[in-house]
């Protein structure tokens, strides 16, 4: 555990003796994992709709408990996120790229996200992160939050990267084990492996397989 509190890999190394995880073992969460979906939120708000909205300041998953917003504009602004991802101009978020690029060479990469409109998300995946034809990802869309467990279950999935920490607190207790990447919306105080960005998971992975 660092200064701040967060149980790192590192710490759960150390305390378990697990070795690094394996490629196949690991899955991520697309939103606020891989995709910097909520600085876009942030962005159109400001440039479409004149709404001035900080980053820092959507300490809650569910942002509109935490910033001044009405209900029609933002899902006005959710509803062009989820439906057209590469038009919104979202980007990757740092590092992400790199690191899955390099997995992608392990076989394909599993992607779990409650998102429902599989096509628009695989069409991002595929343009902005250019992880080749598809054969490079294996892409669940669930709908729900819910519905992830069951998925990475049923795949043997051992690892989930994963920003909201309902969706931690519901694998908690399975055979898989969330990993938070840290996001301000996540910050409070929670049992869970944490990483802080994309060097920290190049750093948990074991590449020598």
């Amino acid at each position: 555990m660092d200064d701040s509190g967060v149980w790192t890999f590192k710490d759960y190394e150390m305390k378990t003796g697990t070795r690094k995880i394996s490629p196949h073992e690991l899955a991520f969460d697309i939103d606020g994992v891989i995709a910097d979906t909520f600085r876009a939120f942030v962005k159109t708000a400001r440039e479409r709709y004149n709404v001035e909205i900080e980053y820092e300041a959507i300490t809650d998953y569910d942002f509109r408990k935490v910033i001044d917003i009405d209900e029609e504009t933002s899902n006005e602004i959710i509803e062009m996120i989820l439906e057209n991802p590469v038009g919104m101009g979202i980007n990757p978020i740092s590092g992400a790229v790199e690191v899955l690029t390099r997995l992608s060479y392990f076989g394909p990469i599993f992607f779990v996200t409650a998102r429902s409109n599989r096509d628009a998300i695989i069409e991002w995946v595929e343009k902005t992160l250019r992880l080749g034809d598809g054969k490079t990802i294996h892409l669940e869309a669930t709908g729900t939050h819910e519905d992830k467990l069951p998925i990475l279950l049923k795949h043997g999935i051992r690892y989930f990267v994963e920003d909201r920490l309902e969706t931690c607190y519901l694998i908690q207790g399975s055979s898989v084990t969330p990993i938070v990447f840290e996001q301000p919306w996540n910050r409070k105080k929670h049992p869970f492996l944490t990483v802080g960005d994309w060097d920290e998971i190049h750093d948990m992975i074991e590449w020598q397989i």
